[in-house]
């Protein structure tokens, strides 16, 4: 179903065997700029940022995908990486004959489109990350290595309700921060939201986002090299404890004259939290705006770029 600002179409892809797709929403009356294409996190797919988009397509052309291994595609192997995920973002752009386009890489879809832009910066306008972490760390490893022991005993048996719903808390205190959800906000509408959703999930969705996350334990998610040649934007909210600012300010410093900004009272699920301001700071750098000392953003340092 199409916005009100925005015309529909549903594209089909194909890559290595792997069926998946694309929703393209082209605003009526656009701005200008390059479209901008959406990579989204391991529990989302191109349906999942219905608010957001709404607000984007008043801009801009805006390309959500469901690549290998989310929403509605094919299976990703368990051998496959984040390269053949960036592999089949750049088929999809290549299929939409874009020259450029505006890349917004969140969560598990910041190391595709790192990688994204990395190989190919002469393709990327603008390049935005949001919730970026080198490298996964000890309390979501956990969180994650306990989801795919669930998953291994729900093989033989499916863990009882109670057992579900105890992990998935255990998910939403990692994506919406238990111990400052008081100062985010709309926090504990954002959490009641996410713990329905994983309630929800199917025993098959589970092992599929099971697979997703398995593919960030235990390496480093950004290739060395960093970027060079790419406008970019690092953020995340200020009470983001899935990739906290110290990490996403070290993804920030890999690129060259990378802009990091903190959302202010959000943390990992900004876009749920503070749409508004989130849909804001896109549209800011989309055209060249300065997003520094904005209202609803806190102080943060300029990432130090390693070469200099």
């Amino acid at each position: 179903m199409a916005t009100m600002e925005a015309d529909e179409r549903l594209v089909p892809l194909s890559l290595r065997n792997m069926s998946y797709a694309c929703r393209v929403l082209t605003p009526r009356h656009p701005y200008g700029t390059e479209p901008l294409v959406l990579v989204g996190g391991a529990l989302q797919d191109m349906y999942s940022w219905p608010r957001l988009e709404r607000r984007l397509t008043a801009h801009t052309t805006l390309v959500l995908m469901d690549l290998p291994g989310t929403g509605s595609a094919d299976d990703l192997a368990s051998s496959a990486g984040f390269d053949v995920l960036a592999e089949a973002a750049l088929h999809a752009i290549d299929h939409l004959e874009a020259d450029r386009v505006n890349l917004l890489g969140a969560s598990y879809g910041a190391p595709v489109a790192y990688r994204l832009a990395q190989s190919h910066p002469e393709r990327i306008a603008r390049l935005l990350l949001a919730g970026a972490t080198p490298r996964v760390g000890p309390r979501l490893t956990a969180v994650v290595r306990h989801g795919l022991a669930l998953m291994g005993a729900a093989d033989a048996r499916p863990a009882d309700e109670s057992t579900c719903r105890a992990y998935a808390r255990t998910i939403v205190d990692m994506l919406v921060n238990g111990a400052t959800r008081h100062e985010v906000t709309q926090g504990p509408a954002a959490a009641r939201l996410l713990e329905r959703q994983l309630m929800r999930t199917s025993q098959s969705a589970a092992l599929r986002y099971a697979a997703c996350h398995e593919r960030l334990l235990d390496t480093d998610l950004y290739p060395p090299g960093g970027i060079t040649g790419v406008p970019a934007l690092v953020f995340t909210g200020e009470h983001d404890c899935a990739s906290s600012p110290a990490e996403n300010q070290a993804v920030a410093a890999t690129i060259e004259d990378c802009v990091f900004v903190l959302l202010r009272d959000a943390d990992h699920m900004a876009h749920l939290e503070r749409e508004a301001e989130y849909a804001d700071l896109v549209t800011r750098f989309l055209r060249d705006q300065s997003v520094r000392d904005l209202p609803y953003c806190t102080p943060a340092p300029a990432p130090r770029h390693p070469r200099g």
